[in-house]
């Protein structure tokens, strides 16, 4: 609970740094919807912590990773390489909550899991196959192109698989 307590409070620091960057640069963020906690079933749970966990914060942290490292903009890089630290750790406590699990959910159970997670690679796999980012993003902000983003993705699909 505490490393989930901390996840969360880590995030909401994310935001205000990656609202600063964008209105450093003329952009405004998204808003977000929360959606009301509802209690739900284990399975339905690591389900959820397989998708949005395992893949999809793994990856945003390895994308993370690759910003702090290859951003043109030095301020960016300061931003991004507390924050790649923090999007590692929250990817190990999913794997961690997906481990722990694991050993409480039937074996049909644990197969639908591991069924949700590769769709979520094959979903993100089209996501980033079908994106070319602009060259201006890839240069200043760092972010990979799409080649590099396959390969981040192809590298995680050979853990998660």
């Amino acid at each position: 609970m505490k490393a989930a307590r901390r996840s969360a409070e880590d995030e909401v620091r994310h935001t205000r740094v990656m609202q600063a960057l964008a209105h450093r640069h003329g952009a405004r963020m998204p808003e977000v919807d929360i959606r009301p906690f509802q209690p739900r079933s284990l399975e339905a749970m690591v389900t959820e912590n397989a998708v949005e966990g395992c893949v999809r914060e793994t990856f945003g942290a390895l994308v993370t990773a690759w910003q702090a490292r290859t951003s043109g903009d030095a301020e960016v890089r300061r931003a991004l390489g507390p924050i790649s630290q923090d999007e590692l750790r929250h990817a190990e406590l999913a794997w961690a909550i997906d481990d722990w699990a694991s050993e409480r959910l039937s074996p049909s159970a644990r197969d639908l899991v591991l069924q949700a997670r590769r769709e979520t690679l094959r979903m993100l796999e089209h996501e980033v196959g079908s994106q070319t980012p602009p060259e201006q993003l890839v240069r200043e902000a760092g972010v990979p192109s799409r080649e590099q983003a396959l390969n981040l993705l192809h590298g995680l699909a050979v853990l998660v698989a």
